[in-house]
């Protein structure tokens, strides 16, 4: 996997590791507070050559409705908006929740509750559509997603 490093656009390799959220912490690159999801998957966005973490998520597998729920999405602040340097963390980490549902038999079905700014930004960059609140992907959208953002190509 690879991010874009929006200097010299040059690819930088990068991986995702599973975090144990309490040991979080409060990092002033992060606005939330992890440790509140210690209850649930969240992993982390590495750069391989620093090991700097640029972005994490909190997974919610709910085995009933045979959905992932992404409880939480968040971008190191230095990393957001026009002056960031890397692009790409947001779609690598949501690819990332399509492929561990279509792991474990759930279709590559995944769900969130957007912030309503948002909204129209998930549909229109990753592919998700709107059922009420929630926004969704499942199977081909998903497959998609992990196409374009899980390989080296």
């Amino acid at each position: 996997m690879y991010l874009t490093d929006l200097l010299d656009k040059q690819r930088v390799n990068v991986i995702i590791t599973k975090v144990n959220a309490t040991d979080l912490g409060n990092s002033k690159a992060f606005k939330f507070d992890w440790k509140s999801e210690n209850k649930f998957e969240v992993y982390q966005l590495v750069l391989t050559s620093t090991g700097e973490t640029l972005g994490l998520i909190s997974l919610n597998k709910i085995f009933e409705e045979l959905r992932i729920e992404i409880r939480l999405i968040e971008i190191q602040k230095a990393n957001i908006g026009k002056n960031k340097r890397y692009d790409r963390i947001a779609g690598i980490l949501i690819a990332y929740a399509c492929k561990s549902a279509f792991d474990i038999g759930f279709y590559g079905f995944v769900s969130l509750i957007p912030k309503t700014k948002l909204i129209e930004h998930y549909k229109n960059k990753y592919g998700f559509k709107q059922f009420g609140r929630q926004l969704a992907l499942q199977f081909e959208s998903s497959a998609q997603l992990m196409n374009k953002y899980l390989t080296d190509e």
